[in-house]
């Protein structure tokens, strides 16, 4: 195969992630955040609601003053888990899970991507939604998605440019 069709499959490849990745994400309600702990840099875990945009964003908010804003605003570095596990006891191979790594970054309603994360975040979570003049919206720019299917089963992932 040439360079230039090396490189289409490549895209063509991406893109098809992207697109499943972001279909599942829609039919989950909330994922699970992990930042390191701001006091002493232990890992911290938390379940947040959340909206993927297409292109792997993931957008969230957060109260001012919980533990995990605290964490983010002194190590923005995160690793976000959305799944199924609901099916697991049923059929463990229709278990499919996301992880995102990526950085953490507050959106002030000034940011020129703040309406349309917002929009996408209210058509998903229309009553937490209700809280937004009170939270503050992240986004997680990611540098990494990786999209597994089943115990054991498919892997495939995603690499992002810095």
């Amino acid at each position: 195969m040439s360079e230039g069709g090396a490189t289409a499959a490549a895209a063509e490849e991406r893109a098809l992630i992207l697109r499943e990745a972001a279909a599942f994400a829609r039919e989950q309600l909330g994922g699970t955040l992990a930042t390191m702990h701001a006091e002493d840099g232990t890992p911290y875990v938390t379940f947040v609601f959340f909206h993927m945009e297409d292109d792997g964003t993931i957008v969230f908010g957060s109260q001012p003053g919980t533990q995990h804003a605290r964490n983010l605003a002194a190590t923005p570095e995160v690793s976000f888990l959305i799944d199924n596990r609901e099916v697991i006891r049923e059929d463990w191979r229709r278990f499919t899970r996301i992880v995102v790594e990526g950085r953490a970054e507050r959106v002030p309603p000034s940011d020129a991507r703040y309406e349309r994360f917002l929009q996408g975040f209210r058509a998903k979570h229309r009553p937490a939604a209700d809280f937004a003049a009170s939270f503050a919206l992240y986004c997680i720019v990611p540098r990494r998605l990786v999209l597994m299917r089943g115990i054991g089963g498919e892997r495939r992932a995603v690499e992002f440019d810095e």
